[in-house]
């Protein structure tokens, strides 16, 4: 989900004047004099010029596809085209369509991808490619908290980060109007596999390893990672894979999918692809947030997602990570210790809570809803009750889904497990909404090692009190992350359903083994059915 937005291009107009898409295209730039700086790199399809930041070069808005647009919108991807001359790739592009304060944001032609590297020349190093988050229809490469360029000197690795098509332009399923169109629900799914495949073709130009790629992601970004670990050899483009905050449970079924598509034709009078198309980019943006009729929080989280087909992604993800289906893959998984303190962000009332109002709580468990949350608030004396339905809410939504990823998947290759529990500290006498947890999103800007904490209450006073403290933190995360991208080990104990061994990242970063799991434990009659609305 969102975390920071940086300032937006003075004028839409002229970014896309000044877009890098292939010769031949719309607002195509092309150069053929000297390059100006000394980051370059030659591909198949064209020379680059990047820009030099900090030690490291930076390649900024390279296409990694054709323009969706034209006769492409809601289609699969198409390959990029070769451009003449060198591309001036100095500038980052907005990102996809989406509904924002402001009225509206990004560009269809947005599939783009961003590069940092510690240097194009020597050894080839390891890749690791991002995939953000943002529920499917927010944020953006472009976002200032997902700047690859520390972690790639850190980790002396290439970084990536791009766009994917965000709500009905990527996510809605129109094979119901039109069989031609079957699969356009993971259209998005296919923008983050060719973005990969672009990687695995070209990444050895600036220095990267095409044979040593991890992807990470966090939140959807996540979901989308699990859902392609279910797919048929994912190795084929990762050889590992980190998934944070983002089980595979959230993966809709084909009902979801048929059922969110048929919501939004019938909520704007679509009868085929043809009145769809028709839209301009705004009015399908207004039709986005109609049919979702005010939904906000976590239920406009889920609207918009990846969709089992029965081909890109043949079945449930952990049934068919159980039965092997990532088996060459390296997986590190975690999560935040209080991930559903993020939707306090936007409204308050979150974190208080009643038992009474807790609909989400599994039909099938119903009969020990009592005893669960009795439970839940021994193990936290003192503890409001908002405070406890949240703390089951979050092992719900997240960790135990996640843990389940990680019991399946431990099995076949090594498996490593996290949990994020830094938190602004508390301030007594302060409401609830002011003393957030470790919440959703809370370990990007020190994963990036940016350190902006300003979305979160206190939060850039804390980085301003306990700035090395946090500055070392941040240069373990962002070390271990490298780490399990060049080795495949992190440096803390494989997961196994023996052991659960978890490495617990606070200021003092430590190994626990298998932490909560009385907890844990209360649920294991719940089987977690893959998303259906």
């Amino acid at each position: 989900m969102r975390v920071h937005r940086v300032k937006r291009w003075a004028a839409t107009a002229a970014a896309t004047l000044l877009a890098l898409a292939p010769a031949g295209a719309a607002g195509a730039q092309e150069s053929h004099g000297p390059e100006r700086h000394g980051c370059r790199a030659v591909t198949s399809l064209g020379r680059l010029a990047g820009v030099a930041q900090d030690g490291r070069c930076a390649f900024l808005g390279v296409p990694y596809a054709a323009a969706p647009t034209g006769a492409n919108r809601f289609r699969p991807p198409q390959p990029a085209a070769p451009w003449r001359g060198t591309l001036r790739a100095e500038e980052a592009k907005p990102g996809c369509p989406q509904d924002l304060s402001a009225g509206g944001d990004g560009v269809e032609d947005c599939l783009h991808l961003n590069i940092w590297a510690p240097g194009t020349g020597g050894r080839h190093k390891p890749v690791m490619v991002f995939l953000h988050g943002g529920a499917f229809q927010l944020d953006s490469a472009e976002e200032a908290v997902f700047d690859g360029g520390r972690l790639a000197v850190r980790g002396d690795a290439v970084v990536v980060n791009l766009d994917y098509r965000l709500g009905i332009l990527g996510w809605t399923e129109l094979g119901a109007l039109d069989p031609a169109y079957a699969g356009s629900g993971n259209n998005g799914l296919r923008d983050e596999l060719a973005a990969l495949e672009w990687v695995h073709r070209h990444i050895a130009a600036f220095g990267g390893d095409p044979a040593d790629v991890t992807v990470f992601g966090q939140s959807a970004g996540a979901v989308s990672i699990s859902a392609m670990l279910a797919g048929d050899h994912p190795e084929r483009l990762f050889r590992r894979a980190v998934v944070q905050s983002g089980p595979g449970y959230l993966v809709h079924t084909a009902a979801a999918a048929r059922r969110t598509a048929g919501h939004v034709f019938a909520t704007g009078g679509i009868h085929t692809v043809a009145d769809l198309d028709r839209l301009t980019t705004r009015q399908v943006l207004d039709l986005q947030e109609q049919a979702q009729g005010g939904l906000s929080g976590p239920s406009a989280a889920v609207f918009f997602g990846p969709w089992i087909d029965g081909s890109l992604i043949p079945g449930p993800v952990v049934e068919r990570v159980a039965a092997g289906s990532a088996r060459h893959v390296d997986v590190m998984t975690g999560s935040t210790e209080n991930e559903t303190d993020f939707w306090a962000l936007f409204n308050p009332s979150v974190l208080d809570l009643p038992l009474s109002a807790y609909r989400t709580f599994p039909a099938v468990l119903a009969d020990r809803k009592q005893r669960m949350y009795d439970h839940y608030a021994a193990n936290r004396p003192g503890l409001a009750e908002g405070r406890v339905v949240n703390a089951m809410l979050t092992d719900q939504t997240e960790r135990v889904p996640t843990l389940r990823l990680a019991e399946a998947q431990s099995h076949w290759r090594p498996t490593y497990v996290y949990q994020f529990d830094w938190h602004v500290p508390y301030v007594t006498g302060l409401p609830a909404a002011q003393n957030l947890g470790a919440a959703h999103t809370l370990e990007l800007p020190f994963l990036f090692g940016g350190l902006d904490l300003h979305r979160f209450p206190r939060g850039a006073r804390t980085v301003a009190e306990q700035g090395p403290a946090l500055t070392r933190l941040s240069d373990r995360m962002m070390g271990a992350w490298a780490d399990f991208a060049r080795g495949g080990e992190p440096g803390w104990p494989r997961y196994t359903p023996d052991s659960r061994a978890t490495r617990i990242w606070d200021l003092e970063p430590s190994v626990r083994y298998a932490p909560r799991d009385d907890e844990r434990a209360l649920w294991d009659d719940y089987g977690f059915p893959d998303l259906d609305l």
